[in-house]
């Protein structure tokens, strides 16, 4: 595809799994933006390409995904996602309609995170580094529960916002993006959590059939699944 505002391709980098990475990957799927993708492994071998990023002196807060620009690296996913949106026309212009955005870009987030705080033990060592704990004891059924009763609760916060499309209607944005794959995410995790909320359901089916989106939703890579959390998770289907 034709690059815009870009001189070279952009280069995001995250885990070779759908993660928080998802949503921006999705974004430059859809966009005329060029883009070569650093998918790392999940393993030693991975987590060694990513130390020479971390490392890197002009990496300003280390962090994983990443976003290469030119001379810039850019982290935290809803960093990228804005810089993205702004260069492939996702980002609104009216005040307004930034604002709604940003609210439910912050909400997605906040259910995300407490996907992730269910879903991964944190009392197991994964890195040679990393403190360990004799007493502490992960309870992923209580917490699973917990997640659950949380997002029958803001379901029904989202269903009105999406009476009429997408988030702003017939415009799309960044926070489309950052809602449809966080959402899939849920649906996976608790299928039943969906049932009867039909704008939110049609939401993602009209995702799904954007430009970019449906190519590579027909695609091998897609077909064969893709890991939501990495292994080491108590949960991380694919």
């Amino acid at each position: 595809s034709s690059g815009i505002n870009a001189e070279w391709p952009l280069r995001p980098g995250y885990w070779d799994l759908r993660g928080l990475g998802e949503p921006i990957r999705y974004m430059l799927r859809y966009s005329d933006l060029e883009w070569e993708e650093e998918r790392l492994t999940v393993g030693m071998e991975g987590y060694g390409t990513w130390l020479k990023y971390r490392d890197a002196p002009d990496m300003v807060v280390p962090n994983l995904p990443f976003l290469v620009d030119g001379d810039k690296k850019i982290s935290q996913t809803l960093a990228i996602a804005r810089h993205v949106a702004r260069k492939a026309g996702l980002m609104p212009s009216d005040a307004d309609d930034l604002l709604l955005c940003e609210m439910v870009e912050q909400e997605i987030m906040d259910l995300r995170g407490r996907l992730t705080t269910t879903c991964y033990d944190p009392y197991k060592v994964f890195l040679p580094d990393a403190p360990k704990s004799e007493t502490g004891k992960h309870d992923f059924e209580h917490l699973k529960a917990a997640f659950i009763k949380r997002l029958n609760e803001r379901l029904p916060k989202l269903e009105p916002l999406f009476a009429k499309g997408f988030l702003l209607g017939d415009k799309l944005s960044y926070a489309d993006f950052l809602v449809y794959e966080f959402l899939d995410q849920f649906k996976n995790f608790s299928p039943d959590s969906f049932n009867g909320f039909d704008n939110v359901n049609t939401f993602m089916e009209k995702f799904e059939g954007l430009k970019g989106v449906k190519e590579w939703q027909q695609g091998e890579t897609y077909k064969a699944g893709q890991n939501i959390n990495a292994p080491i998770a108590v949960w991380f289907k694919k």
